[in-house]
């Protein structure tokens, strides 16, 4: 048997065709496997001129630090701003989290 790669949605749809009512399957798992057409040989010559990769530039964010003391700290990023809540020994606590949309609503969100 050769490794190779294989797409996630093929397995699951070829693993689901093969379940049965009581949640079994009905045949050994390498041999449903066996059925799927493999896009990608692991290690040849066609894998590795075949592979493509996409490199995408990550848009970052540049941090803005508006606020500090030794109990918070309010960072904006974007049109989000986050307020990072500290205890007395400057251990971090929680963190809030504050959208501001294009029609100015703000919604806030509590993350731990």
């Amino acid at each position: 048997m050769v490794n190779r790669l294989l797409f996630e949605k093929d397995v699951i749809k070829a693993v689901d065709k093969h379940t049965k009512d009581d949640d079994r399957l009905d045949d050994d798992i390498s041999c449903i496997l066996e059925e799927l057409k493999s896009p990608i040989f692991v290690g040849s010559k066609e894998a590795i001129n075949n592979l493509k990769v996409e490199n995408k530039p990550i848009q970052r964010q540049r941090r803005v630090l508006l606020f500090e003391n030794e109990n918070l700290d309010l960072e904006q990023r974007g049109n989000r701003y986050y307020l990072s809540l500290y205890d007395k020994e400057g251990k971090f606590q929680r963190e809030v989290t504050i959208d501001v949309k294009d029609d100015y609503n703000v919604e806030l969100r509590n993350c731990k």
